[in-house]
């Protein structure tokens, strides 16, 4: 019998060679991936503006928080794009968007501060919390922001109105759909229902609207453009092309100042926080408040403290990460949660306006009818169902405030006149 011949790929020493030819290969790309995860967040960082920031805490282990500021000085804006953009020419500099980000591995959680949230700021006055970072640059908003929440905030990241631009247009638009469209002359925008993509000039327009609602509503509709630009600039339209994503990055780095400690590991957990909103596993909240108007006639809102002390020690502590979406099977659906929709806005057909939207959303609304008249809208709930009334309110319009109560067997949407706008 024959002995079966061994296939061979040339002579033993043409073997060896080529195998010890791929192991270079394979050698070689491994360093050069490890180069590229170390040299590419190193030089990242390098592209960004720096600025100066006091009272930032030092990260001894738990998440990491990013104070995100959105500037809205003029300063550096020509009479033109001022125009364009329908900022107007105020001078000085407040804090036109204010969230904490808090990252842990690749799951995020976003916490918002109203801008005209009333505090007592770095300096122990009270007023604003947008206008801390007027009294002592973005250091005293930290401190602010610390002493309200008790959380340490490890790291500042601003952007400008048109630096905020310059980052859309880096990544070519952000696609949005819309249910309703909006218009507002102030903003220089008129956005039609649907689904369409935004530039820079669109989009900023898009975050700064307020006036067809409310700063609530307004924060609701940063919270989706910020998960809707995540998503973008980690596509693969972006990532997998390296000219892009250079080119990004030193866009970026001209529209964004980061704190001076600000270093590669830390970008580099930034960006993995960036995949967490873009996939989804992301957590949104906003300080809970009520309006109320000052002695002197100023419109406020006041932060619900208890309300809020348990959300603050939520992110403090990196356990809000567990609601991330998609990490919860017990999670509530809407068509397990019953709805009576009450009309108090005098607005009329708002009711069932209103019980059609969350009937598409999913939500079994049992009731539609009127109630007395009343300024702002309050969501009931019976005793134990407040996650089912909070479900309703993240969908409902107008700045719902929750309140339990025992007269009612289902949540239900008492519509106010701020609805009504």
């Amino acid at each position: 019998m024959s002995t079966p011949v061994e296939e061979t790929w040339g002579p033993p020493v043409e073997r060896r060679t080529r195998k010890r030819l791929w192991t270079k290969i394979l050698v070689i790309l491994v360093v050069l991936l490890l180069l590229a995860a170390i040299i590419f967040p190193w030089w990242a960082s390098n592209q960004m503006a720096r600025v100066e920031v006091t009272n930032l805490a030092d990260r001894s282990g738990g998440p990491l928080h990013v104070l995100v500021a959105g500037s809205d000085s003029r300063e550096e804006m020509t009479p033109e794009e001022q125009a364009e953009l329908g900022t107007g020419s105020t001078e000085g500099e407040r804090t036109d968007t204010i969230f904490v980000m808090t990252i842990e591995g690749g799951e995020v959680a976003l916490l918002s501060f109203p801008r005209d949230l009333w505090v007592e700021r770095c300096d122990g006055s009270m007023g604003r919390i947008n206008a801390a970072t007027a009294i002592d640059g973005p250091g005293c908003l930290v401190q602010t922001v610390r002493d309200v929440s008790g959380i340490d905030v490890h790291h500042y990241v601003e952007v400008t109105f048109s630096g905020f631009r310059d980052v859309v247009d880096a990544v070519g638009g952000v696609e949005l759909c819309l249910e309703e469209p909006i218009s507002d002359r102030d903003a220089h925008i008129d956005l039609p229902a649907g689904c369409q993509v935004l530039d820079g000039a669109d989009a900023l327009g898009y975050v700064r609207v307020r006036k067809i609602d409310n700063d609530l509503m307004r924060i609701r509709r940063q919270q989706e453009f910020v998960q809707a630009l995540a998503r973008e600039v980690v596509s693969a339209g972006t990532l997998t092309n390296p000219f892009r994503l250079a080119s990004l990055v030193q866009d970026t780095g001209d529209a964004v100042r980061v704190d001076q400690a600000m270093g590669p590991i830390s970008m580099g957990r930034l960006a993995w926080g960036g995949r967490g909103l873009a996939s989804g596993r992301m957590v949104t909240h906003t300080v809970p408040v009520d309006p109320r108007v000052t002695s002197g006639g100023a419109y406020v809102l006041e932060m619900r403290v208890g309300e809020a002390e348990q959300l603050f020690a939520a992110f403090r502590s990196g356990a809000i990460l567990d609601e991330a979406t998609g990490d919860d099977p017990d999670a509530l659906d809407p068509a397990d949660v019953q709805v009576a929709v009450l009309n108090g806005a005098g607005v009329a057909g708002l009711a069932g306006s209103v019980s059609d939207q969350l009937s598409e959303r999913g939500f079994d609304v049992v009731e539609v009818g009127n109630t007395s008249s009343r300024d702002a809208t309050v969501i009931q709930h019976p005793p134990g169902e407040r996650e089912a009334a909070q479900l309703v309110a993240d969908q409902a319009p107008g700045a719902a405030t929750l309140e339990e109560s025992s007269d009612v067997t289902v949540v239900t949407v008492l519509l106010g006149t701020d609805a009504g706008g």
